[in-house]
C-alpha cells in the first residue's frame, strides 16, 4: 500500500510543480531578455522623433539620421575610428596568438608564469591603466622625458591614432591570448608531431600545421577585438579628445555633454547605427564560432608527446614577453603609484623631494569619499544579484525544455559587444519613460547598479556555463525519477554542484562593477558619483594626483579580491575552478 501511495503520488507532485517551474522559468526569460534588450527600445524610439523625450509632443522622422550622415564631423570620427580599431586588432590578434604559441606548444622559460601574468591588464582597471600610460609615456611623462634627456631618442606618441592603438591592443592583447591558448589546448598535437618526425622545421610546423589549426580562433578573437575597440571611450577621451582626434564614442559623447542644448536625437540615431554594427559583428563572430570545430584536430584526450624546442631563441624570446609585460602593465601601474605620493611627476627632481600625503588625504573627502563607497556597495550588491540571476539563467537555458531557452546564451552574451555608451544612453530613456520606478532609479545609485549589472552580466554566465556543462543532466533525470520537481533539483543537486563557479562568478563581477564606468557617464548625478567617472571627471579639469590615488584603489582592491579567489576559493584568475 505504502509502495502504491508513493507511485501515485509522485506524478502527482510532478504535475503539481510544473506549472509553477515553468512561471519561474518564464518569469526569468523574461526579466533577463527585458533587462538586457528592453532599453534598447526606448533609445530606437529617441532617434526618430524630432525633439527629446522629456519634452511633450513630437513627431516621427528620420531626419536625425540624415543630419548625423550629413556632419563632415561624424564621418572623420567613423574613419578615426575603424584605423585605430583595424590597427589595434591586428597588433592585439598577431602579439596574443604568439604569446599563446610559445606558452602552449614551446619550451619556453616560464612559460606559465607569463600564461598568467599576460591576462593582468584585462583584469586590472582600465581607466587606471590608461592614466598609468599618460604618467609614464605621455609627453612630458617620467621615462618619455628621461629616456629624451638622457639618450636624446623618441618615444611612441601615444596621443596619436596608432599610439592610442597600441595602449588599446595591450588591454585587449589578453583576449586574443586566451581565445587561442583555449584552441591549442582542444587541438590534438599528433599532426604537429607527424610533421616534425618528418622532418619539418620548427618554423615550417608553426606555418603549415599550428597557425591553420588557429584560423577560426583567430577569426573570432580579431571579431571580439575589432567590436570592443570601436566602443572604447576612455582612451580616445583622454590621449585623442585634447588634440582634435575625435571617435565615434567620443563624437557622440561630446554632443551630449559639451552642448549647450544636447542634441539628443542625433545622439541617439549614432548610438543605434554603433548598435546595429556591434549587433552584426557578434553575428559574425557566432557563425565563426559554429565553424570552429572543423579546423581542429581533436583526437580523444589531447596530449604533447614533445614541446616544440625554440633552442637558441628560448631565453631572448622569453626577454622580450618580459619587457612587453614591464613596460607594458607594470612599469604604468608602478607610475600610477609613484603619482598618488608625489606633487608632480618629472625626472628633474628626486620623487622623495615631491613626497604628500595631500593625494591620499583627499580620498576622506567629498565627492572622492563618496565615489568610493557608492562603488563599493555597487559592486558588493551587483555581484550577489547578478550572480544569483545569471545562475538562474543558466539552469533554465541549459537545464530547461522552455521552448525559447536557446535564444538565453546570445542574449546573455549581447550586452558585452555592445559600447557601454550605448546601454548608459539606453537606460537613461527607460528611466525618463517609466515614470515613477523610473524616475526613483535615476535619481540614486540603483540605477547605475542595474546598468553595471547589465552591463557584465556575460562575465558571470561566460564561467558558469563550462562548470554547468560538466554536470551530467543524468543528475538531473535521477532527481526528477524520485518525484522532485525542476526547480526541486535545480536547488538540490546542480546548484550545490556549481558552487565553486558561483564564488568564480560573484569575484569576476565585483571587480568588474568596481572597476566599470562607461554606462554611468549618462546616468550619474550630483550624489551618486562613482570610482570612474571622477577619475574621468576630475582629470579632464587637470588634476592628476587624486586620479592616480583613486586609481590605486582600485587596482589594490582588484588585486586583492582577485587573490581572496585564487586563494582561498581556489578559483583561477582565468575564471575556472582549480581540481
Amino acid at each position: 500500500m505504502t509502495s502504491t501511495t508513493y507511485e501515485a503520488a509522485a506524478p502527482l507532485r510532478r504535475r503539481r510543480n510544473l506549472p509553477t517551474a515553468g512561471t519561474l522559468q518564464w518569469l526569468t526569460w523574461v526579466v533577463v531578455v527585458g533587462l538586457i534588450l528592453g532599453p534598447f527600445v526606448p533609445l530606437l524610439y529617441a532617434s526618430v522623433r524630432d525633439r527629446p523625450l522629456y519634452e511633450a509632443g513630437g513627431a516621427f522622422t528620420l531626419s536625425a539620421y540624415g543630419d548625423l550622415l550629413a556632419d563632415p564631423a561624424f564621418w572623420r570620427a567613423a574613419r578615426h575610428t575603424l584605423e585605430y580599431a583595424a590597427l589595434t586588432t591586428a597588433i592585439s590578434v598577431v602579439a596574443g596568438a604568439a604569446v599563446a604559441i610559445l606558452v602552449t606548444r614551446t619550451d619556453l622559460p616560464g612559460r606559465k608564469v607569463f600564461g598568467r601574468l599576460t591576462l593582468l591588464p584585462l583584469l586590472l582597471p582600465s581607466l587606471g591603466l590608461v592614466l598609468g600610460w599618460i604618467v609614464v609615456w605621455g609627453p612630458g611623462g617620467y621615462l618619455s622625458s628621461l629616456i629624451q634627456r638622457h639618450l636624446h631618442l623618441g618615444t611612441l606618441d601615444i596621443n596619436t591614432i596608432p599610439g592610442m592603438s597600441v595602449i588599446e591592443a595591450t588591454r585587449l592583447l589578453p583576449v586574443a591570448y586566451m581565445t587561442c591558448e583555449a584552441a591549442l589546448a582542444r587541438a590534438d598535437s599528433s599532426l604537429e608531431d607527424a610533421a616534425r618526425s618528418a622532418g619539418a622545421t620548427p618554423l615550417r610546423v608553426l606555418r603549415n600545421v599550428t597557425i591553420p589549426m588557429l584560423r577560426p580562433a583567430l577569426l573570432n578573437a580579431g571579431t571580439l577585438i575589432f567590436t570592443l575597440s570601436i566602443a572604447s571611450l576612455g582612451i580616445p577621451l583622454l590621449l585623442g579628445t585634447p588634440h582634435n582626434i575625435q571617435f565615434v564614442s567620443t563624437y557622440l559623447y561630446l554632443q551630449w555633454t559639451n552642448a549647450a542644448t544636447p542634441d539628443s536625437p542625433i545622439v541617439s540615431a549614432g548610438a543605434v547605427l554603433l548598435l546595429a554594427v556591434a549587433t552584426v559583428l557578434l553575428l559574425i563572430r557566432n557563425r565563426l564560432l559554429g565553424a570552429e570545430a572543423r579546423y581542429v584536430s581533436v583526437a580523444g584526450k589531447a596530449g604533447r608527446t614533445a614541446l616544440l624546442s625554440l633552442r637558441a631563441w628560448r631565453w631572448p624570446l622569453a626577454a622580450l614577453i618580459a619587457l612587453y609585460l614591464l613596460f607594458s602593465t607594470i612599469v604604468p601601474v608602478l607610475g600610477l603609484a609613484l603619482m598618488s605620493f608625489v606633487a608632480f611627476v618629472t625626472p628633474l627632481i628626486a620623487p622623495w623631494h615631491l613626497f604628500t600625503w595631500s593625494n591620499w588625504q583627499l580620498l576622506g573627502t567629498g565627492v572622492y569619499l563618496r565615489s568610493i563607497e557608492h562603488s563599493a556597495l555597487l559592486a558588493l550588491a551587483g555581484g550577489i544579484a547578478t550572480t544569483a540571476v545569471v545562475a538562474l539563467a543558466t539552469l533554465v537555458a541549459h537545464r530547461s525544455r522552455l521552448p525559447v531557452r536557446r535564444s538565453l546564451p546570445f542574449v546573455m552574451l549581447y550586452p558585452r559587444a555592445i559600447p557601454g555608451l550605448i546601454i548608459g544612453i539606453g537606460f537613461f530613456w527607460a528611466y525618463l519613460l517609466t515614470g515613477a520606478p523610473g524616475s526613483w532609479l535615476r535619481q540614486g545609485i540603483w540605477g547605475i547598479l542595474l546598468a553595471f549589472c547589465i552591463r557584465n552580466l556575460p562575465f558571470a554566465y561566460v564561467v558558469m556555463y563550462p562548470t554547468m556543462a560538466r554536470i551530467g543532466e543524468e543528475l538531473d533525470r535521477a532527481g526528477r525519477s524520485v518525484g522532485a520537481g525542476w526547480w526541486r533539483t535545480c536547488r538540490s543537486i546542480v546548484l550545490p554542484l556549481l558552487r565553486p563557479a558561483l564564488f568564480a562568478s560573484f569575484i569576476l563581477m565585483f571587480v568588474e562593477i568596481l572597476n566599470d564606468y562607461d554606462p554611468a557617464l549618462f546616468l550619474v548625478r550630483p550624489g551618486t558619483e562613482v570610482i570612474g567617472t571622477t577619475m574621468l571627471d576630475t582629470f579632464l579639469q587637470g588634476i592628476v594626483g587624486p586620479v592616480a590615488s583613486l586609481a590605486m584603489v582600485q587596482v589594490g582592491v582588484t588585486v586583492l579580491v582577485l587573490a581572496l579567489g585564487t586563494f582561498v576559493f581556489k578559483i583561477r584568475v582565468t575564471g575556472g575552478h582549480d581540481a
